[in-house]
């Protein structure tokens, strides 16, 4: 399964059914993402590194890696990361009301999980309760990113879903990137496309030396497979953050090319389009100005 994962795309195949009780954790994660994350660590992943998901937010993300390893029948366990902090709680749950009411969640025939207190703004104890039927199949790090860091060796599929702004995303990449396994290694750019993060795609430009884009999962996500060793002196010379904007543009419109193959030239257009609508700007809330 694993040799013609990506051009059998199994997973625009799935219904909610395939989904299992992930599909009742809330997420924003579009349909397709989600059934993608499931069919990529129960049909691509053997367990030769961690599943590392920089980013899970309620947990929606970390429960469809999860449920993979669990389809699957592996032991491998989800390594989920997140602030697990909520601003307004009422706004979060009139999301999870409108999550829950809307496919895949309301097309599942798995039962809802409660929404249950405290009611502050701390989420981690609601992840976790939402993710009580995976086990010890998910492990929850809260905190920034960068300041936890990683410790558990091989990583054989990485989740980036936190690059809000140019200069956490290159902390991150230093941090996760020398943990990849050459020839093995499925990054998955999750905002890879969206118009407030163009720096995502830059720096895979950057290293497109060591990364071939492999799949576009509809909205915004593209995935790599890492290919070769990256060179420490690369990593540490990486520094999307301080450069111009011509420069960005630039790499983006190399970018463009390599991913000619996925047939997103639409949306790499736009990417660019942002850069040249919000000059200057490094964090995705600066990005006031849609193309």
């Amino acid at each position: 399964m694993t040799d013609r994962f990506f051009e059998d795309r199994i997973w625009d195949d799935f219904s909610p059914a395939d989904l299992g009780p992930a599909a009742k954790i809330p997420t924003m994660l579009q349909f397709d993402e989600q059934a993608y994350y499931v069919a990529l660590t129960r049909d691509w992943a053997t367990g030769a590194g961690a599943i590392v998901d920089l980013g899970s937010f309620a947990g929606g993300s970390a429960a469809c890696l999860a449920e993979g390893v669990a389809q699957a029948g592996r032991d491998q366990v989800v390594h989920g990361y997140d602030k697990f902090e909520v601003g307004d709680f009422e706004i979060f749950r009139k999301r999870y009301r409108q999550y829950c009411n809307n496919p895949p969640s309301s097309e599942s025939p798995h039962e809802t999980p409660p929404l249950l207190g405290p009611f502050g703004t701390d989420l981690l104890p609601i992840a976790e309760r939402f993710l009580a039927p995976w086990g010890e199949g998910i492990s929850l790090r809260k905190g920034q990113i960068e300041d936890i860091g990683w410790e558990g060796g091989d990583i054989e599929v990485l989740v980036m879903d936190a690059s809000k702004t140019a200069a956490t995303m290159d902390q991150m990449s230093a941090l996760f990137f020398p943990h990849l396994v050459p020839g093995r290694s499925i990054v998955v750019q999750q905002d890879f496309l969206w118009w407030q993060q163009p720096w995502i795609a830059v720096q895979m430009a950057v290293l497109s030396e060591y990364f071939e884009p492999v799949a576009h999962v509809h909205r915004d996500s593209v995935s790599f497979l890492y290919k070769r060793k990256l060179p420490a002196e690369v990593l540490a010379g990486l520094n999307v953050a301080g450069m111009e904007d011509g420069e960005i543009i630039a790499h983006l419109r190399d970018m463009k090319q390599v991913v000619k193959p996925l047939r997103i030239d639409r949306e790499m257009r736009q990417l660019i389009a942002s850069v040249k609508a919000n000059p200057g700007q490094r964090a995705a809330f600066r990005f006031k100005t849609k193309p």
